[in-house]
């Protein structure tokens, strides 16, 4: 399912799609309506939970400015908490498979999820940065991963994930990287493929100037016995895949 030896290499790997058309149609709609919701206004929970494109400077988009009146969602924070439908997504047990390989033991706890979007034609880059260390949610140690589920694949065009392959292992910064940096790998997928993100690879994307979307659920998993040492702030921070799979249990 995974090139654990790429991941090993270069400090992130992706899949072949793991999730095919009826999951992806599920989530997709999913998504757009928690996008719909959140910017509606009318849930101050929901809102207070995302991060909204009109929030960014316009050189997040190569000094695009927003066009009046438009806006998007770039981040919903714990989205479970608003369809707690995406929750059988995140414990799929081939994503959880997959974690605990790269984390070497099957005792992992969820520390986040959210969705991270770059809207068609104003979605908002990512500048380069290492997860590890964080300020959101951040382990003692960096014995975490990040996974990502790319609901609408990625191209370049669409603000791909980019990577400097190989960056886990040495103390070069995202300010050091030339645009031609033979390391630099841009992460195209098609819908459905997952993403797994070593916390000390640098990484970042441009904005999305096509017209696709770019959506994607990611999540940070932990190991059990490696304690956050900042704050556990969404509701499913510290939860064995086992406790997040009981409510969908039969009863």
């Amino acid at each position: 399912m995974i090139d654990f030896n790429a991941y090993d290499r270069d400090g992130f790997a992706v899949t072949a799609p793991i999730f095919g058309h009826d999951d992806l149609t599920i989530m997709r709609a999913a998504v757009h309506a928690l996008h719909l919701r959140a910017l509606g206004g009318q849930e101050p929970e929901l809102s207070a939970a995302c991060v909204f494109e009109k929030a960014q400077p316009a050189r997040k988009r190569d000094g695009r400015e927003l066009p009046d009146g438009q806006d998007a969602v770039f981040i919903l924070g714990d989205p479970t908490l608003f369809d707690p439908g995406l929750l059988r997504f995140i414990v799929d047990t081939r994503l959880t498979g997959i974690v605990e390989q790269v984390l070497g033991t099957p005792d992992i706890v969820l520390h986040f999820a959210n969705i991270t979007t770059k809207a068609p034609e104003i979605g908002s880059g990512i500048s380069w940065h290492r997860d590890f260390p964080n300020k959101y949610m951040c382990p003692a140690e960096p014995k975490m991963v990040r996974m990502m589920i790319c609901l609408d694949g990625m191209q370049t065009d669409s603000g791909a994930t980019a990577f400097l392959a190989g960056s886990h292992t040495d103390d070069v910064s995202g300010s050091d990287t030339e645009e031609n940096d033979p390391r630099l790998v841009a992460a195209e997928c098609a819908p459905g493929s997952v993403v797994a993100i070593h916390p000390l690879v640098l990484h970042g994307g441009a904005p999305n100037a096509s017209a696709l979307q770019r959506r994607n659920l990611v999540l940070q998993w932990g190991i059990a016995d490696c304690p956050l040492v900042t704050e556990a702030r969404e509701s499913m921070t510290g939860m064995r895949p086992e406790e997040l799979r009981a409510p969908l249990s039969p009863q």
